[in-house]
């Protein structure tokens, strides 16, 4: 078992603190925030712009970060990795960009377990250029995703395939890899959220065999700095698509009559990046590849699978969950008290969770549900944590006189 809170200060400095809401954004180590701390005070410069040291420096650093995130998601072409300020972004570059050659009666087909970063700008998009949006639903009672209810929504005019790597409310793994195999070989575009996916498993896309036009994920969940998001895409398509912001370092040059767009990865980064978020990322992807993402998994899915058993034990109370859980994603309610008022209750007791739609509202009411608490545990978590989360759950209870 992983013992690592030593290495995070917020738990340190919070012993009594349950902290269980990594779906929504991870704690920070020492390793990143010390490095990034010292980069600030001492070698910090703007980017891409001075011959001095201190800028030089610093553009290295974002450099190596660039690299580090290619080697992280397994793909070769370095300049492909668009850094932007966190997943929604960089859907929406997507949606903006890319959806710019989309056409009236065209198809896009996304999941009901999407967050509304990845449904709705194609809701927005198929509303604004009368193109069709298909939705591909889950198994309602198992949780599971069969691979072929994506894939029987495929046409001659599926364009687009947008598709969540693991959803954010019930830790279902999506059958990406099969999905992706299977866009390739009829030239469907697909983009892979891997927002949830990302910080809990190791991923390498060329071992894999499959190339997804897009991959999106956050710095923020997997122990880096929030303001910093990735967009990876294959290079003939970012090459083929319009930027989605201009102005400064995404120009080769300006005239009165025209502009002219710098190559890759400056085409889709205009003005001053988040220099130090982008560095939080390198150093947050080291500290994690120290650990292994492997170990990282199988520590996070036994505390949730101990969680989910234990909550199951107590009277009233539903877990929703697929049965091959492999991560730390736990969604429950208790009959009787509507999830906001668990997460007060167990706000009390310092326990940490998060309640509601958890941005995915057409998932929840597919359940028929209004609203879920979510408990998410992650690498720093223990057994600790798992018989806080239950403890203070009975407590609801009792509030309740249930």
């Amino acid at each position: 078992m992983l013992d690592l809170k030593k290495n995070f200060p917020v738990l340190r400095e919070n012993p009594d603190i349950c902290f269980l809401d990594s779906g929504a954004s991870a704690q920070k180590p020492d390793y990143v925030i010390d490095f990034v701390a010292d980069f600030y005070r001492k070698t910090y410069a703007n980017i891409h712009r001075g011959i001095y040291s201190l800028s030089w420096n610093s553009t290295v650093l974002y450099d190596k970060a660039r690299e580090k995130t290619a080697e992280f998601l397994g793909v070769k072409n370095t300049e492909c990795v668009i850094f932007t300020k966190n997943t929604t972004e960089s859907i929406n570059l997507v949606a903006y960009s890319f959806g710019q050659k989309l056409k009236e009666g065209d198809e896009i087909i996304v999941s009901i377990m999407e967050h509304h970063a990845n449904f709705v700008p194609w809701q927005q998009l198929a509303k604004k250029k009368g193109i069709k949006l298909k939705i591909a639903y889950i198994d309602k009672n198992t949780l599971e995703f069969p691979v072929e209810n994506i894939t029987s929504l495929i046409t001659d005019k599926t364009k687009l395939i947008a598709l969540s790597m693991c959803s954010n409310v019930l830790g279902t793994i999506s059958p990406f890899v099969e999905v992706c195999k299977t866009a390739n070989k009829k030239g469907i575009k697909i983009l892979l959220d891997g927002a949830q996916y990302m910080p809990h498993h190791r991923i390498n896309f060329t071992e894999l065999g499959i190339e997804p036009d897009f991959v999106v994920f956050s710095g923020h969940k997997l122990c880096a700095f929030d303001g910093v998001g990735v967009l990876y895409g294959k290079k003939e398509v970012l090459e083929d698509m319009e930027p989605f912001l201009t102005g400064g370092d995404m120009i080769e040059s300006v005239s009165i009559e025209e502009s002219i767009f710098a190559p890759l990865p400056n085409k889709f980064e205009a003005g001053t990046p988040p220099i130090g978020a982008v560095i939080s990322l390198l150093k947050a992807i080291e500290y994690l590849e120290s650990i292994g993402l492997d170990k990282v998994e199988e520590h996070e899915t036994m505390l949730a699978k101990e969680a989910i058993k234990r909550l199951k034990e107590i009277d009233g109370v539903h877990v929703f969950a697929p049965e091959k859980i492999s991560n730390g994603i736990v969604s429950f309610t208790i009959d009787g008290i509507h999830p906001h008022d668990i997460a007060t209750i167990l706000a009390e007791d310092n326990v940490c969770i998060r309640a509601g739609m958890h941005c995915a509202e057409p998932l929840i009411t597919y359940l028929g549900q209004d609203s879920f608490a979510r408990a998410t545990f992650y690498l720093y978590n223990d057994m600790e944590d798992v018989e806080k989360l239950i403890k203070s759950v009975k407590r609801c209870k009792e509030v309740f006189k249930l």
